[in-house]
């Protein structure tokens, strides 16, 4: 019994060794991995009383969105990736305030909107950036919130976009 069950292990090593190879060879091949290249590049980022850059790139042979956010009183960046599974993106965020945030993003028409998954202690309250009246040279970027489950949405925070390059 003990070499019958050696002999299907060994034996499906190589075919799982075979699987990741292809598989890595074109993981991220899908269109899907290709949504948000609207936003690759160099930004100039304004709002009202502030001014930063943020800059957006691919890596991880195109499977990973990272982002650069720069600005006089907020440095932050995050890692975005879109999930087969779940057919939907993940996004997460950090920065030097210490906010820690965890996104799933979806296309809604013409808009891209990452949402941050319900708190267990207040299903309420949610957060959401929404990326909309998307150009090749600018798009809106906003930041709202809900305290009723998404419900009524209001803006805090609304950020225009401006490539540099």
């Amino acid at each position: 019994m003990k070499k019958y069950l050696f002999l299907v292990l060994f034996l499906s090593v190589p075919n799982n060794f075979l699987f990741a190879q292809v598989q890595s060879a074109s993981a991220c091949s899908d269109p899907e991995y290709n949504i948000i290249d609207f936003w690759l590049g160099s930004w100039k980022a304004t709002w009202d009383g502030g001014e930063g850059t943020n800059t957006i790139t691919k890596s991880h042979g195109g499977c990973v969105v990272n982002e650069d956010f720069r600005s006089p009183d907020l440095l932050g960046m995050s890692i975005s990736t879109y999930d087969r599974v779940s057919d939907q993106w993940r996004q997460t965020w950090m920065d030097n305030q210490g906010s820690y945030f965890s996104f799933y993003g979806i296309k809604d028409n013409k808009n891209y909107i990452f949402q941050t998954f319900p708190d267990p202690k207040d299903t309420r309250v949610l957060k959401r950036m929404v990326f909309t009246d998307i150009k090749k040279g600018s798009f809106t970027w906003l930041w709202q919130n809900t305290t009723d489950s998404g419900k009524n949405w209001q803006d805090a925070w609304k950020i225009k976009y401006t490539r540099l390059k």
